[in-house]
């Protein structure tokens, strides 16, 4: 006669405890492989942003577009009704640029290459180097603005605009960064037009400034309504940025080796907030390691 045997209780809990064990080694690896799925997507983002403005150059004389640009010059630079996204979306079509926040006038982006796939909320996840493509008017101390109509009268009589950037004045074009993720606004629920790229920001507003490490622009790795957070890099890929480059290629960079020195600042080249701050390559000063 068969008869059949059970399994008894120490078998079973042997069984669950080796279920219970392979779970615990295999959904760790789970989770790493939907964030590498994820950084994956973020990189084809950048690169796709990379390569539609090199095409964008290569249709208007080498130049960069600009990160941001108004023919209203009574409107500041975040209030431009035309964006570099604006640019380069005839070239990469992909996702919405197209999305004014009521009445901030603010040009946002979202779906496809605009947005990541770690964001929290909001649209306008990646902002512009403004050494590569800047925008609107150089900033005048006096008066305390970066207006081109300083009257308010409509008429561009105020400041200058800073010149558009041309590819050859780049000196090292796979060294240069062209856009990067940066932090998000809750209160616009969205970020920034461009990435800060002022010398004291990314030195961690301390002097002199340090451009790696805790002390530096990376202590800002978080989204929040403070300056400078929605204007600086956000490290949402298992502590690395994703960067698109001058030449059009991209790559991750990882927390800590973003060095502004070498990846943002190009020396000759004006910026949204002063028109030159060669002095910083200078010997003795901060970027003096990193002159090119």
């Amino acid at each position: 006669m068969n008869t059949k045997r059970a399994f008894t209780l120490i078998e079973l809990l042997v069984v669950i405890a080796i279920i219970a064990i392979l779970a615990a080694i295999l959904f760790p690896v789970f989770a790493q492989a939907k964030a590498a799925a994820k950084k994956t997507t973020d990189l084809s983002n950048t690169k796709q942003q990379g390569l539609g403005i090199m095409m964008y150059a290569g249709d208007n004389d080498d130049y960069f577009p600009r990160s941001a640009w108004t023919t209203n010059v009574n409107l500041w630079g975040w209030q431009t009704p035309m964006n570099w996204r604006d640019a380069v979306e005839p070239y990469v079509k992909g996702g919405t640029v197209r999305y004014q926040d009521g009445s901030k006038y603010r040009d946002l982006a979202e779906g496809g290459i605009w947005s990541t796939p770690s964001k929290p909320t909001g649209r306008g996840v990646y902002a512009a180097n403004n050494n590569l493509m800047p925008s609107m008017c150089q900033w005048d101390n006096a008066a305390s603005n970066s207006r081109c109509d300083q009257n308010g009268d409509g008429t561009p009589t105020g400041n200058a605009p800073f010149p558009s950037v041309n590819t050859s004045q780049l000196d090292a074009p796979a060294q240069i960064s062209a856009t990067w993720t940066i932090g998000i606004n809750p209160d616009w629920n969205a970020s920034g037009d461009v990435a800060d790229s002022s010398w004291w920001w990314w030195g961690g507003a301390q002097w002199p400034p340090v451009f790696t490490g805790p002390t530096s622009g990376e202590k800002w790795d978080v989204d929040g309504k403070d300056w400078p957070t929605w204007a600086m890099p956000r490290y949402r890929y298992t502590s690395s940025l994703n960067s698109s480059f001058g030449d059009g290629h991209a790559k991750a960079v990882k927390k800590g080796q973003f060095n502004w020195c070498q990846y943002v600042y190009v020396k000759g080249l004006s910026t949204n907030w002063n028109d030159n701050w060669d002095w910083i390559f200078s010997p003795g000063n901060p970027c003096a390691a990193f002159a090119r």
